[in-house]
């Protein structure tokens, strides 16, 4: 987590007076949300879909086989669902 911050303060990212507060925060021991935790892992991931983009191909797969297997969502299914199935309540309907 140190380490991140030290990349961020030596300019690795660019901006770093723009984040000196966040990194102040973080090897403060203040890091609440645990930001600088698993950035490591995030910057190994990020390398892994960079590597991934320059190959077209397998881009485009990986991308539509992302869509295909989300699922059907819809922020209107999730909201009755969890009215429903959390709360046990129906929805109001709305006379004009």
């Amino acid at each position: 987590m140190i380490d991140v911050c030290r990349m961020i303060r030596d300019g690795h990212f660019g901006l770093e007076e723009y984040f000196k507060s966040l990194c102040d925060k973080i090897e403060g021991g203040n890091d609440y949300f645990l930001l600088g935790a698993d950035f490591a892992s995030y910057l190994e991931a990020q390398a892994a879909a960079d590597e991934a983009f320059v190959d077209e191909e397998r881009w485009t797969r990986m991308s539509i086989l992302s869509a295909a297997g989300s699922g059907r969502f819809s922020s209107d299914r999730t909201i009755q669902e969890y009215a429903e199935d959390t709360w046990g309540i129906q929805p109001c309907r709305c006379s004009f």
